[in-house]
């Protein structure tokens, strides 16, 4: 996946449909989760560039969701992300 690519399923994760001045605030959230998994030992290189990896692409997704879904679910989407985290640093990502 693209990084393009990458931003417009974050987009729609949000649900988002329109281009407008909120889409540079979705690039900054996907932005802050591709460096929250650098900082955690992700190889930038092999899995953020474009990132492929089905985990990755969920944490970023998910992260994205919890930022712009201020309801019920707001803690269960950052628990999700969190999770997904936990399981990113189990695995081979360095």
């Amino acid at each position: 996946m693209t990084y393009k690519k990458l931003i417009d399923a974050a987009k729609l994760r949000a649900r988002k449909v329109s281009e407008d001045a909120l889409d540079e605030d979705v690039k900054r959230t996907v932005d802050y989760v591709l460096a929250d998994l650098k900082r955690i030992g992700v190889n930038k290189d092999k899995y953020l560039k474009n990132p492929e990896d089905p985990l990755i692409i969920e944490a970023v997704l998910a992260y994205v969701k919890a930022f712009y879904c201020m309801d019920a679910y707001h803690d269960k989407w950052l628990a999700c992300y969190n999770m997904t985290l936990t399981k990113i640093k189990g695995g081979d990502y360095r």
